[in-house]
């Protein structure tokens, strides 16, 4: 639920946002192996308030804070012509190791442009210590200073807007424990991110991402892929979409893997059926899922979805 303080209240320039989330079931991936996760949604069981923030613009649009418990990848990193893909991966890099689940954090975007903006996210990490973000609480909120998740992202569109890059690094402090049984204070990767609309029917989407692989199992991220609106002329409104996700598995003496990447190559095709109900048919073909060994997978995905 979003309400406009603005117009509930007066509140110029503020808006509040709340979600919930409820998921019952055994996550797939614990068949498939994947460690790309082949469907976003597909966690293991959770009852929680998934996001609850309060948001301020200040000076115009110029300059905008964002409070409260937030996701990150609403916000960083997020390719916007792959929100459409199941899979994991072409939502974010998962070199990406600062993001957790969604934690108190704080945000500040400068817009001086049109054309330009940074933005700053600090992000509680203390799900890196065990603790479980995923619940009705807000766990050890920024008890511990060392466990941080810090994100800084510049963006920049050019022709009209139509396409768009985001250059971001990432920070996550905090022990990590490294392949070789040590722990390292804190890591640091990078992350690219292009989405440009050939037209209003037609975007794509491509994305790099780094982490150094004595603490990350993924140390290159490679994705890409397209979708078409209106496919269809009869059907103006479905979506088409196809995408591939590659990571690099860590190459460090200590690392399990006997494999160098997985690769997964996703298709799919979106219905809307009634102004609140909309089917999605997703099909993934997965190569090396996780790179132990495990056997290619063919994995197919319905989904319905409900606007109330």
């Amino acid at each position: 639920m979003r309400a406009d303080l603005e117009q509930a209240w007066g509140w110029q320039g503020a808006s509040f946002f709340i979600q919930y989330q409820n998921h019952r079931g055994v996550s797939g991936g614990s068949e498939i192996g994947d460690i790309q996760v082949y469907d976003g949604l597909d966690d293991p069981e959770y009852d929680r308030i998934h996001m609850v923030w309060l948001q301020q613009h200040f000076f115009g649009d110029t300059l905008r804070v964002k409070l409260g418990k937030v996701e990150p990848k609403s916000e960083f990193f997020a390719p916007a012509n792959a929100r459409h893909h199941l899979g994991f991966s072409t939502e974010r890099s998962p070199t990406i190791i600062a993001q957790g689940p969604p934690s108190l954090s704080a945000n500040f975007f400068y817009q001086p442009s049109d054309q330009f903006s940074i933005g700053l996210g600090i992000y509680d990490a203390a799900w890196n210590r065990g603790f479980d973000e995923n619940t009705f609480n807000f766990n050890n909120v920024f008890e511990d200073l060392d466990d941080l998740a810090l994100f800084l992202e510049a963006r920049y569109s050019f022709n009209s807007g139509h396409t768009r890059m985001r250059f971001g690094v990432w920070r996550l402090d905090g022990a990590l424990n490294r392949f070789d049984g040590l722990t390292e204070n804190g890591s640091e990767g990078a992350y690219l991110v292009l989405d440009h609309d050939f037209n209003e029917q037609v975007g794509m989407y491509a994305q790099l991402g780094f982490a150094d692989g004595s603490v990350s199992a993924l140390t290159h991220h490679f994705g890409a892929g397209f979708q078409w609106t209106g496919v269809l002329s009869a059907r103006p409104d479905d979506i088409f979409g196809v995408g591939v996700s590659r990571v690099s598995f860590s190459d460090d003496f200590n690392a399990p893997f006997t494999d160098d990447a997985e690769t997964a190559y996703e298709v799919f095709y979106k219905m809307p059926l009634t102004p609140r109900f909309e089917f999605q048919a997703d099909l993934q073909f997965i190569d090396n899922p996780g790179g132990l060994g495990a056997s290619d997978a063919l994995v197919p995905t319905i989904r319905g979805t409900v606007s109330f």
